[in-house]
């Protein structure tokens, strides 16, 4: 193909017929280059000798005007575009090299910010900005050169985005900071950039009644991304530090958070988190205010959204479960509470009475009797999310970390009280750690006692300001502190089942059992309905191995060697 300048016939840059169609043929990316190479030799700018910008336009005029409408850039925006990618070599750009291309100073390429802040919002470059050195740099993402030589401008995803989208972006923007992927100056431009493309939206409107600096604007748009996009309502100093490049630049919105003076606080969008009645310097969250300003337009994604760790009522497997006859009575009258009709309509009539509305419940009895699958099955009967907590998943061996997460849980949970159109069930497996007796501190205050006190009131605090159904299970309710004793509603115990359910356990879990031999195991093993279970189980793998159902005498052999077992062991419950 004829290079350019033998395109051009006449001083009017007329073309001769054969010659338009091959300049038709000429793909884009190849003109951005034409355009670029012409510019290093010419070395021309508006300002410069008005012959001598009018004879480099002369050469590559037709590919301006075809860049301008293909990329909808002005004259000098697709000229500085097009050096910009003819140096561009991987890494970036600078302001001087750009310059010492085309032959001129630093300064007078800064008079064109304006114009590379707009090729900047096409999402054609990156601009970077150094403190250190006070300069420019210029960046290309690899999906603007693909596209760009597949003919055709960059996708620009980011404009008239639907609030879920929006999130979406804002993810991807914090995930690609965080993990060093982009600089704090980047990501702060590519946030303010998609609150420009998506003004319509109720959240970015927002935004903007506040009139933040855009830091604070980032800042706020990262508290509302971690509660949506991550299910976490807290942030402290070290997660907040992580969208910077270095300590310094956090430094002085450090300073201001701890002291209360960071703007985001002083209108009211962001509070210390607060653990046992006192803020905690170190770590924040969105306020009430913020949340119903901001997410309004989430409602419905909200309640659509998968809540994290919450088992659904219809994924529950059915279980038959056989009590004691007061044990019984009170699992029934629990499960009428919590059908939705008398649960809805019990909490509007406390709450009319000024009482509170949650319902806190104390499952105890040894391992085996079937708390934990209680309540999984109550969960099942009522159509409601189940969350199970593991207490052991909430300790750590650092200072303060402990209550910050017991406070997470029931954060995460009052979220997902807002998310489900039923109250989930909060499940507290194995509490005893959590609701045994308060230490005696003595003369000190630090420590595992402090901690486990710390927690042990953060808990009663939540159960009392609760506003959904939290169920713990406990192999220890002798040992339970007097302070919990109040703030459970219903305490039921799972005694060891009788000798008659016991006959009934084995003949449901193994239907071939003869009446005999039902009553045989029964009368020999005080055993739990989880340990039966375990025997159930040694059962079917016996018979998947041999081929052959084992006797009654291999079942009893079984049973002797169950028995040699720890009686804390824990097993689950048929």
């Amino acid at each position: 193909m004829a290079d350019i300048s033998e395109l051009t016939r006449t001083d009017n840059n007329t073309l001769f017929a054969e010659d338009k169609v091959q300049l038709k043929q000429i793909p884009l990316f190849d003109r951005i280059m034409k355009i670029g190479e012409a510019h290093e030799k010419t070395g021309a700018l508006p300002e410069s000798d008005s012959s001598h910008f009018e004879q480099f336009l002369g050469k590559v005029r037709h590919h301006i005007e075809y860049v301008c409408e293909k990329l909808e850039l002005t004259e000098i925006q697709a000229i500085l575009f097009s050096g910009i990618v003819n140096k561009f070599e991987g890494g970036c750009v600078t302001l001087k090299d750009l310059a010492a291309s085309i032959g001129c100073k630093t300064q007078t390429l800064i008079k064109y910010f304006d114009e590379f802040s707009i090729i900047e919002e096409k999402n054609l470059i990156g601009i970077e900005k150094n403190h250190y050195e006070s300069s420019l740099s210029f960046a290309i993402e690899l999906e603007t050169l693909t596209a760009l030589k597949k003919d055709s401008p960059p996708d620009n995803k980011n404009r008239h985005l639907s609030i879920d989208d929006f999130f979406t972006q804002i993810e991807i923007l914090c995930e690609n900071r965080v993990q060093g992927k982009w600089r704090f100056g980047k990501t702060l431009k590519r946030m303010n950039l998609l609150l420009k493309n998506n003004a319509h939206l109720d959240l970015v409107k927002k935004i903007k009644s506040y009139t933040l600096p855009e830091e604070a604007e980032i800042m706020l748009l990262r508290f509302c991304h971690y509660l949506i996009n991550l299910d976490e309502d807290e942030m402290d100093m070290k997660i907040l530090s992580r969208f910077y490049d270095n300590a310094y630049e956090f430094r002085v919105a450090k300073r201001q958070l701890q002291s209360g003076n960071y703007i985001l606080q002083q209108k009211g969008l962001i509070q210390n988190v607060n653990i046992e009645g006192f803020g905690d310097p170190e770590a924040f969250s969105l306020t009430d205010k913020a949340k119903d300003e901001l997410l309004s337009e989430l409602d419905d994604h909200l309640a659509k959204k998968n809540i994290r760790g919450i088992t659904a009522a219809d994924t529950i497997k059915e279980k038959k479960l056989f009590y004691p006859k007061k044990t019984a009575v009170q699992v029934a009258e629990l499960t009428d509470l919590l059908r939705e009709n008398n649960f809805a309509a019990i909490q509007k009539r406390l709450s009319g009475e000024g009482m509170r509305t949650g319902f806190a419940c104390l499952f105890s009895g040894k391992p085996g009797t079937g708390k934990t699958e209680t309540a999984y099955q109550l969960a099942r009967l009522t159509g409601r999310g189940i969350i199970q907590i593991d207490i052991s998943d909430t300790k750590s061996m650092w200072f303060g970390e402990s209550e910050k997460k017991i406070k997470r849980v029931f954060t995460q949970y009052r979220s997902a009280v807002k998310k489900s159109t039923v109250t989930p069930i909060l499940l507290f497996n194995e509490a005893d750690a959590i609701i045994g007796k308060r230490r005696n501190l003595g003369e000190t205050r630090n420590g595992p006692d402090q901690t486990e006190n710390t927690i042990q009131n953060i808990i009663l605090q939540e159960i009392e300001n609760l506003d959904g159904i939290l169920i713990a299970t406990t192999n220890l309710a002798n040992n339970m502190d007097k302070a919990f004793e109040r703030r459970f509603l219903y305490k039921i115990e799972f005694e060891t089942p009788t000798s008659e359910i016991r006959k009934t356990i084995w003949q449901t879990i193994i239907p071939n059992l003869t009446c005999d031999e039902a009553a045989t195991l029964a009368e020999q093993f005080n055993f739990s309905g989880g340990q039966i279970e375990n025997i159930a189980r040694r059962r079917t793998v016996s018979e998947v191995l041999s081929g052959y159902s084992p006797t009654l005498e291999k079942l009893i052999e079984y049973c002797k060697e169950e028995k040699k077992d720890t009686p804390e062991k824990k097993v689950g419950f048929i």
